[in-house]
């Protein structure tokens, strides 16, 4: 499992054995959320709006990353991005 993102009480992760479509997990004392790493939008659960912010701008410059992760940590469901990152102004 790898943890990209660490917050005050909270993580985002990326699980091995998963399921499609690719996506992490933000995980809290309190909460817990599958975020579709395509749009960014939750698939399962919550997160407190605040998380969810901080979430978005860090996965939106790092999707690459967290799809090398996916791929590293699930090789039998490989993934490519079809969503292009921003570029950093």
């Amino acid at each position: 499992m790898g943890k990209l993102l660490r917050g005050a009480n909270w993580c985002l992760e990326v699980r091995g054995k998963e399921h499609f479509p690719c996506h992490f997990h933000v995980i809290g004392p309190d909460f817990a959320a599958q975020i579709d790493v395509e749009t960014l939008l939750p698939m399962v659960g919550a997160m407190p709006h605040a998380v969810e912010k901080e979430v978005k701008v860090w996965a939106e410059k790092n999707r690459s990353a967290i799809v090398a992760e996916w791929n590293k940590n699930n090789p039998d469901r490989l993934y490519t991005l079809k969503h292009q990152e921003k570029d950093d102004e």
